[in-house]
């Protein structure tokens, strides 16, 4: 494990009946459970009224790193095991697969729509800006738009090769994962264009990214491709095992493997960044502030650890570049605090880089720090510079001539010259490797 970048929490112990599905609507969970009753879970710490509606528009109305108790149970919610539900926020609806395909209205629950064409579908795909739905059932793919109102009106049904295991929007066309293959289904007219194979020994998985392209699961092995199925050249994220399960929440990518919930970065080379060890894990759900985990009969959140926290984390443990990389996502109001971790950061870099011998570059991030060059030359009183260094042309117009006992005495004069000077840096640059070599 490289840093901790999420803090595990149990938020729900004990359910007594196993638990299939799992949301989040607000500070709320919604526990879909194999008998077919919903159950509604809130904050033990909520003082309010757990009866009064959450309003949506709550900027407070997130999960919290707390224990949660059962505020409310519908028996009977849906007839059989809830296999899949999704909260709708710009419709506050919620969507549940089962034996079709659910909505309900918010927050009463009240059934709205079914879906009866959706009947033994097994996988679907949801597109929130324009509200269409796709789903697949045997060999079949169904496209229905949400009619503004409280009804869904079909819009086109195609045919696929085979049984569709997973599946996603891309743009205006669908990605579809089916036995062997990855194909692009043009939602207008059903034209199929293949992608790629899928794996061996994994069922395919196809992963929306926020950038709008996909991440589609090789076994082991994510592949980054456009909404048109192209490879995009930024390598590939390699797991430790076949994901089941991945959700992305940047800056990171989490998958549910066999034995544990693996964190990787998504920057390139994709590097491990920590593991969350759990028993019987069965979901892995993104949320309005954490990811929640479900197990069989418990719901554990995984809350992000604070950006500043785990800045220190990685430069206290030399992972600079990482660091780096967070800096870059702290919020703009904090620009002060940013500008601050950043120089301190690429100060530290460039000392072991230059203990490493990696002097060029380490100059480079002295530089980025803005840290005054003649601090720089404190650090390192053993160099001696030439008496006369002769820049090429153009750059004849600096005279560093200075001893050694000039450069430890941190000279004013020296220091202005720098300062005016840019060039003078990277002629120092060029002979600190002559001189360490020396």
């Amino acid at each position: 494990m490289v840093h901790s970048a999420y803090d595990s929490h149990e938020l729900v112990g004990d359910c007594s009946t196993k638990i299939d599905a799992v949301e989040s609507y607000g500070s709320k969970l919604l526990l879909g459970c194999s008998d077919g009753s919903l159950r509604i879970y809130a904050p033990e710490s909520s003082d309010s009224d757990r009866s009064h509606p959450p309003d949506r528009h709550s900027p407070t109305l997130e999960l919290l790193k707390e224990s949660y108790a059962q505020e409310r149970s519908i028996s009977g919610f849906l007839k059989k095991p809830i296999l899949a539900m999704e909260v709708l926020r710009s419709k506050e609806l919620l969507l549940s697969l089962s034996e079709s395909i659910s909505f309900h209205k918010l927050p009463n629950f009240e059934t709205i729509a079914v879906i009866t064409k959706a009947k033994g579908a097994n996988v679907y795909s949801w597109d929130d800006r324009r509200g269409y739905l796709c789903f697949a059932r045997q060999k079949r793919v169904c496209i229905f738009r949400h009619d503004g109102g409280r009804g869904f009106v079909e819009v086109k049904e195609f045919a696929v090769p085979d049984t569709v295991k997973s599946m996603s929007w891309c743009g205006e066309n669908i990605c579809i994962g089916i036995r062997r293959e990855y194909m692009i289904l043009n939602a207008s007219n059903g034209s199929l264009s293949e992608v790629f194979p899928s794996g061996r020994i994994a069922p395919p998985l196809v992963v929306s990214l926020p950038s709008g392209e996909l991440l589609l699961g090789k076994d082991n092995i994510g592949v980054f491709v456009d909404q048109n199925g192209k490879l995009v050249q930024e390598g590939r994220i390699c797991w430790s095992d076949s994901p089941s399960e991945i959700i992305i929440q940047k800056p990171y990518a989490m998958a549910l493997l066999p034995r544990y919930v693996e964190i990787r970065s998504l920057r390139a080379p994709y590097p491990l960044i920590q593991t969350v060890v759990l028993r019987n894990v069965r979901h892995i759900i993104q949320s309005n502030a954490a990811i929640i985990v479900s197990l069989d009969n418990s719901v554990y959140g995984l809350f992000p650890v604070p950006l500043g926290a785990q800045i220190v984390q990685l430069t206290a443990s030399g992972n600079f570049e990482e660091a780096l990389a967070l800096c870059k996502l702290l919020p703009q109001e904090d620009s002060s605090l940013r500008a601050a971790k950043e120089s301190s950061i690429h100060i530290r870099y460039a000392h072991y880089l230059f203990e490493n011998g990696s002097y060029e570059e380490a100059m480079e991030h002295f530089v980025a720090s803005q840290v005054d060059i003649t601090y720089v030359l404190s650090l390192y009183p053993s160099i001696c510079f030439p008496k006369l260094a002769v820049l090429p042309e153009p750059e004849k117009l600096v005279d560093i001539g200075f001893d050694a006992s000039d450069l430890s005495r941190g000279s004013s004069v020296m220091s202005d010259d720098m300062e005016s000077s840019p060039r003078c840096i990277w002629s120092l640059m060029r002979m600190l490797p002559w001189n360490q070599r020396k």
